[in-house]
């Protein structure tokens, strides 16, 4: 059986393609684990529970966990430290919200 030249065999990776997920997912993963901690610290629930939380609201939304993680801190990191927890979790939440609505209509 011959083999189209250029091709490799089923199952061989590109490894600039395989570099670009990695890369991808080691990104995500770190904005993935920033919002998290600001679930935590905003609900003041354990990782898991966070983690649950981010993952709902994907689901819900039907908004990858990537991208709603990068709007939690996008968020908390515009909200400023002299915000009480409950004007923090509005901003959030509202910059939450406003994403989702531009993801589904668009």
């Amino acid at each position: 059986m011959e083999h189209d030249r250029g091709r490799g065999a089923p199952g061989d990776v590109d490894p600039a393609a395989e570099n670009a997920q990695l890369r991808e997912a080691l990104s995500s993963r770190a904005v993935i684990e920033q919002a998290k901690g600001m679930v935590m610290l905003l609900r003041g629930c354990p990782a898991a529970e966070a983690f649950g939380v981010l993952v709902a609201v994907s689901q819900q939304t039907n908004v990858k966990l990537r991208d709603v993680a990068a709007v939690v801190v996008a968020a908390g990191s515009n909200a400023g430290p002299s915000l009480s927890d409950e004007d923090t979790e509005r901003t959030v939440r509202v910059a939450l919200c406003s994403h989702v609505l531009r993801t589904n209509s668009g």
